[in-house]
Order: structure tokens, then C-alpha cells, then sequence
């Protein structure tokens, strides 16, 4: 993967910021969408949070009785998760450093995969779905909650209200420069497709099943044109 690297270094340096972040969506009425979604999940059900950043999902997952692995690239990353995770119900929760596009679990291992924010940051979306599948048990689940984040760079649309998506972000930077991350994702493939719908085609053409999406923010262009802004998207194996 050519940039594989780079997005780690550049996660390992925003993940204090990032970190900061989530602490304030805790506080917020996120969960209670997320909630509504993981409900699906069976208490007990061994479940991997792939890309789990600073533990966001791992703290809701483990908080209903999951068996929760917390898989990060960044190791910047995982030490947040553990941080934020630490004196809760983290006992339920293993550690582990991991790319999404390559995954060290054997077949059929998972009742459920969960992803926040990552797909799009993926050289291979494919190699990735295709891992999650693999690593499923049959009949697990796949949970995928993701946006157009840099749609914006190739689609007129999305370009003529970035300003305004720019203005309602709740990043938390700190001193690390977003234009880095901003030449990668010229680079990575999602940034060139509109989704869900390129979701959906990868997991149909990977024999997935079931195939849902939703779309969970929308914006709206001067001429009121919707673009799908975030989205959710879940699958059967």
C-alpha cells in the first residue's frame, strides 16, 4: 500500500485531537443512533471495531456486553482507546494493531464488524470488505458508518458547500496541518465516487447479503439539490 504509512503517521499525530473530539460526541445525541443500530447485535457476540480510533465504539459496544476487539492501525490511536476506555468495562475489550486491508484473524471469527470514519481513508475499499467478510462468521453482520468526506474534490456539487461543511465541523486539530491529509485523499479512490452506492456494488460483487444503506446527513447545494452527506450501510455474509 503506497500510503499506507502516511495516513498512519498522520492519525498517530491527530490522535489526541481526535480523541478530544469524541469526548464531546459522548456528551452529545449520537449515541442513541448508534445504539439503535448495534441493538441488531446479540449480547455476547464477539465483535471487531475496525478502525476504532479512539475507542468510541468500543466503549458503546462493551457497554452492552459485547466481546469487543479494538483494531487500529495507528498505535497513537490505541493508546487513546485505552485511555478512554480505561476503568470502564474495558476487561471486555482486546487491543490489537491491525490494517483493515490485511487482517491477522482467522476465517469465521467474528459475530460482527463495525467501522466509524474509515473506508474512506482506504487505498483498497475492496481488499477491505473483503477481509471483514472473510473474518465474519456466516450469517454475521456488517456495520459500516462512513460520509463523502472528500467528495468534494472531484464533484462540483459537494465542492460548492464544503465552505459550509467546513464551518460545522467539530474538529478538533490542534497544531497538526489537515492539508496532509488533504493531498492523500486526492489519492485514495473513494474520494472519486459517490456512496453509498459504491459501498453496496464492492459488497454485491463480494457475495454479501442483505445489503442496507441509509443515509444519515444530508446537504443541500444553492440550487437544493441533496447530496448524501454521511451514511450508514450494513450486510450479512
Amino acid at each position: 500500500m503506497k500510503y499506507l504509512e502516511q495516513i498512519r503517521q498522520y492519525w498517530d499525530s491527530r490522535s489526541e485531537g481526535y480523541r478530544l473530539q469524541i469526548e464531546k460526541e459522548l456528551d452529545g445525541h449520537h449515541e442513541e443512533t448508534y445504539l439503535r443500530y448495534f441493538s441488531q447485535i446479540p449480547q455476547g457476540s464477539s465483535v471487531l471495531d475496525i478502525g476504532c480510533g479512539p475507542g468510541y465504539f468500543s466503549l458503546l459496544l462493551s457497554s452492552l456486553g459485547m466481546k469487543v476487539t479494538a483494531a487500529d492501525y495507528s498505535e497513537k490511536m490505541l493508546e487513546q482507546a485505552k485511555n478512554l476506555l480505561n476503568g470502564t468495562t474495558s476487561k471486555n475489550v482486546e487491543f490489537v494493531q491491525a490494517d483493515a486491508q490485511c487482517l491477522p484473524f482467522e476465517d469465521n471469527s467474528f459475530d460482527a464488524v463495525v467501522s466509524r470514519n474509515l473506508v474512506w481513508n482506504l487505498e483498497s475499499p475492496e481488499a477491505a470488505y473483503a477481509e471483514w467478510l472473510r473474518i465474519l462468521k456466516p450469517r454475521g453482520k456488517l456495520f459500516v458508518f462512513d460520509g463523502n468526506h472528500y467528495c468534494y474534490l472531484y464533484n462540483q456539487d459537494f465542492a460548492s458547500v464544503q465552505e459550509q461543511v467546513e464551518k460545522e465541523s467539530n474538529h478538533i486539530l490542534l497544531d497538526v496541518d489537515p492539508k496532509t491529509i488533504d493531498h492523500i485523499a486526492e489519492e485514495l479512490p473513494l474520494s472519486r465516487h459517490m456512496r453509498p452506492m459504491e459501498d453496496k456494488e464492492i459488497l454485491t460483487a463480494l457475495g454479501a447479503k442483505n445489503i442496507h444503506s441509509e443515509i444519515l446527513v444530508w446537504e443541500e447545494t444553492a440550487e437544493r439539490k441533496k447530496l448524501p452527506s454521511k451514511f450508514f450501510v450494513s450486510a450479512t455474509k
